[in-house]
């Protein structure tokens, strides 16, 4: 949401956020500026995709790369929930996607959202956003969880069209034109919640998690076209018998046949042919990483720190980067 990735943003986060929980030193010290998080989160990015992703390598330029590092696991929403409380998986106890040992509902049962970075920044007056992705299982039916300013969430939006949102607890259905693509409408709304923050000079952490560019792999209308005819890494291990699988893995075959597709084609655009072995479109990965964050213009005097999170496989993070990557479902 991770191994081998762009940056380890759970240990910066941890510490921002740290560093905030900890300004209230003696009356006569000189309060330090609180700094502005936006942590933009994607899901099954592998690193052989950053080369697509202009955005993404100006920050990584600019910033730091962390690339021996651990992770507390490397499922989706274990992952996901140790970024929320800064917990390992064996004390949230949420250890795969679903019930009865992980997903949303066992972490919103044990209480977990009670304490998380939203609920110990919002104390400290941060303004809070969660949008996009939150855990798996969520539905927008169910209540924002406490902490959040701001809350933006789908449940199933893999496809990127036709799905609901819950905005601040009103569920509100996005259709299938280009404006609905789910990872631009989330980018929108991001913006929106940093440029009424900065206008009202509060401190503010943004949480921007894309379901892009899991599958599907449904590119945005405007990317569809781009890349034509690049084909998926053809490795070694491309679709190769398992040795030795984890009980998991062990009666999964291999995919003798991949296809990219979009499930719905939005209104207005024009059909394309799904091509065997294909990888869709990485401007597609390109629209999901922070595109238009590259600079934050606010009125806050305070730093603006933009951390990129890349949710990707279990493999060993000793592999080299130029590996493919499979991830959570």
């Amino acid at each position: 949401m991770r191994s081998r990735n762009l940056s380890v943003v759970l240990l910066a986060l941890l510490l921002l956020a740290g560093a905030v929980a900890s300004t209230g030193g003696s009356a006569g010290r000189a309060a330090a500026p609180r700094p502005n998080i936006v942590l933009v989160l994607t899901d099954d990015l592998s690193w052989n995709l950053v080369r697509y992703m202009p955005h993404v390598r100006q920050m990584r330029r600019q910033g730091v790369t962390f690339s021996r590092y651990f992770v507390t696991d490397s499922l989706c929403c274990p992952s996901r929930a140790s970024i929320f409380t800064g917990r390992f998986p064996h004390n949230t106890r949420i250890f795969t996607n679903l019930a009865p040992d992980g997903g949303f509902r066992v972490f919103r049962n044990r209480g977990e959202e009670r304490s998380t970075f939203a609920t110990a920044l919002k104390a400290r007056g941060y303004r809070t956003a969660m949008m996009g992705k939150y855990l798996n299982g969520y539905r927008p039916a169910n209540p924002v969880p406490p902490g959040w300013t701001e809350w933006d969430v789908a449940g199933n939006g893999y496809r990127e069209f036709n799905y609901r949102l819950s905005q601040n607890g009103r569920r509100v259905d996005y259709g299938n034109r280009p404006g609905d693509y789910l990872t631009d409408v989330i980018a929108r709304k991001g913006s929106e919640f940093i440029e009424s923050a900065a206008s009202a000079h509060k401190p503010f952490i943004l949480e921007l998690a894309t379901f892009a560019p899991h599958a599907p792999y449904t590119p945005a209308p405007r990317d569809a076209g781009d890349f034509p005819g690049l084909k998926a890494p053809r490795g070694p291990a491309f679709n190769a018998d398992n040795r030795h699988p984890p009980k998991w893995l062990r009666n999964k075959a291999p995919q003798r046949r991949l296809r990219s597709r979009t499930s719905t084609r939005p209104s207005g655009s024009a059909p394309r042919r799904s091509r065997p072995s294909t990888i869709s479109s990485p401007a597609s990965r390109r629209r999901s990483s922070p595109a238009g964050w590259r600079a934050i213009p606010t009125s806050c005097s305070a730093p603006t720190t933009v951390i990129t999170w890349a949710s990707t496989s279990s493999r060993p993070a000793s592999r080299p980067p130029s590996t493919p990557t499979s991830g959570c479902r």
